[in-house]
């Protein structure tokens, strides 16, 4: 047989295997017991082979099988866990039959428990890398959404980048909760580029505007082609353009028209209009200014109808200030009624951008940063124009940012603490310091003064004594190498150390010795005494 189809046979093998898995675990757990399994007696309920002598280990003998008929099962063909494991589980399971068919209550409920614990323990897992999957996934994608701000935003996005790669190395190292949380860290970077992206593509915006009712074509133009470079698909940005094209060579003629327009000469501009069009064919602006100037006959009906939006909405009826402009403005184009009708329509929405920009500041106030930033984030969407929305949403992602990094150093300094690892504890202490925000919670700032505290009183030396038998080799990584001893004095740094002890013919003792300012002058015996 040729090596590629001794390939093709092997691999047709495995996909057997992994097809024939799920079931050969089944059929396992269902017929296994060790023994004929016997009808139970009137009155009588059973689990597996077993029968239970009471309800609560029943319900233990219940769940332990649920957990390996269906969950561990599900997981196994999800590739989750091994098949490996989980037979090993369902052997244990198999011991807790037999002490409970043997009449050993306690003992079978002493294995049903491990049972469930191992596999629920397991099943967590499973979960939190599930999460950490869907977490890169989501991140991937908001990578690939803002890509186009690499050109504009290099080292933030390389940032970012480098964030996600770290989570992805510990994703294939199976370190889910450490992947989680470089894929939150690229996600809070991400958004504090978009919101810096957001706000420079307003700025320009609003430039370009000034520069094209100044007829500052040159400038104009940089500025919308700024816009683009950062959102290609700006829709403002299009148009803009598309204007400054129009008005392109004809920007003088244009202003003296609208000098026409001004002095009430209409019969002069519109004339000068049509010889502009005649010129220029097709030109949008130029037929724009001619639709208006004619339309200027029916200025009374026009007048008319922008009293009544004007007495309308000073009775507060904006619904009927609105529909007079629309057909105000279906009869003429005028920009500075547009726009304010553009303003009526903002009166809809004022109450609920007051109430987000109110409920924005005080949630970046209490330092409920990530809180902030969600609700600037609406306020920015329901009202791009208001300076106070996209300021508060940069300023509230960077400081959303900031905090998730104190909090991490902050907790995992905490931890440190907890297991008495002192030089690490005070190593992360002084980063969540140097990322701290200006605003934190009570409680961070109660962590931060707890953590000060204990590392201050572990910050010195402390006294102790090895004691041992001048027999027994001893040794202290880092401290001393291994050597005969009666007793040594030691003075160390607070920390946690690993000791070992050796001797021929005996069994080595080896453990960890955590030191602290509780335990100056403390002897500790290092000897062997079991012989192998």
């Amino acid at each position: 047989m040729s090596r590629n189809k001794k390939s093709v046979v092997y691999v047709a093998i495995a996909l057997g295997a992994l097809i024939l898995l799920p079931i050969l675990l089944i059929l396992v757990s269902k017929l296994g017991g060790g023994g004929p399994s016997r009808p139970p007696s009137a009155g009588a309920s059973t689990v597996g082979s077993a029968s239970v002598a009471n309800y609560d280990l029943r319900q233990l003998a219940e769940k332990a099988e649920s957990l390996l008929n269906d969950d561990l099962a599900e997981a196994i063909r999800d590739g989750d866990v091994s098949l490996d494991f989980v037979m090993d589980l369902k052997r244990d399971f198999d011991k807790a039959e037999s002490a409970l068919a043997s009449g050993k209550s306690k003992k079978a409920a002493e294995l049903y428990g491990e049972v469930i614990q191992t596999a629920e323990l397991t099943l967590a897992g499973v979960t939190l890398a599930e999460s950490a999957r869907q977490l890169k996934d989501s991140t991937y994608a908001q990578l690939n959404e803002l890509d186009h701000l690499q050109g504009v935003f290099k080292e933030s996005y390389a940032e970012a980048v480098d964030h996600y790669n770290q989570g992805q190395n510990q994703f294939n190292e199976g370190n889910w909760k450490e992947s989680v949380a470089a894929f939150e860290m690229t996600g809070a970077l991400l958004g504090d580029l978009e919101a810096r992206s957001l706000q420079q593509v307003q700025t320009l915006i609003e430039q370009a505007e000034a520069a094209l009712n100044h007829y500052e074509l040159d400038e104009a133009r940089e500025a919308y082609e700024a816009v683009q470079s950062i959102e290609p698909n700006n829709t403002a940005a299009a148009q803009g353009l598309a204007m400054v094209k129009a008005l392109d060579g004809i920007a003088s003629e244009v202003k003296a028209l609208e000098r026409l327009e001004e002095d009430g000469e209409l019969d002069k501009a519109l004339a000068m209009a049509e010889e502009l069009l005649v010129a220029n064919p097709g030109n949008a602006f130029l037929e724009n200014k001619q639709a208006g100037l004619q339309e200027q006959v029916i200025l009374r009906d026009f007048d008319a109808l922008v009293a009544e939006a004007g007495k309308a909405e000073s009775e507060g009826d904006y619904e009927a200030a609105i529909k007079a402009l629309e057909s105000a403005l279906t009869l003429k184009p005028d920009a500075q009624q547009a726009t304010r009708l553009a303003s009526l329509k903002e009166k809809y929405k004022a109450a609920r951008l007051e109430t987000l920009l109110s409920t924005g500041f005080n949630a970046l106030k209490a330092a409920r940063f990530e809180e902030a930033r969600d609700i600037y984030k609406e306020a920015v969407a329901l009202a791009p124009e208001s300076k106070e929305a996209r300021t508060g949403y940069e300023k509230a992602s960077s400081l959303y940012l900031a905090n998730i990094r104190y909090t991490q150093n902050l907790e995992t300094s905490d931890k440190y603490l907890g297991e008495g690892r002192y030089p690490l504890a005070a190593k992360f202490f002084n980063n969540a310091m140097a990322a701290r925000p200006s605003t934190v919670t009570s409680k961070q700032k109660a962590d931060e003064d707890r953590i000060r505290t204990v590392l201050g009183q572990e910050g010195k030396q402390v006294e102790l004594s090895i004691v041992s038998d001048k027999k027994t080799f001893v040794s202290m990584i880092g401290v001393f190498p291994p050597e005969k001893m009666k007793s040594k004095e030691l003075t160390l740094f607070p920390d946690v150390y690993k000791y070992r002890g050796t001797r021929k013919g005996y069994q080595t003792v080896e453990g960890e010795i955590r030191i602290d300012s509780k335990k100056a002058g403390q002897e500790i015996e290092i000897i062997c005494t079991v012989k192998q």
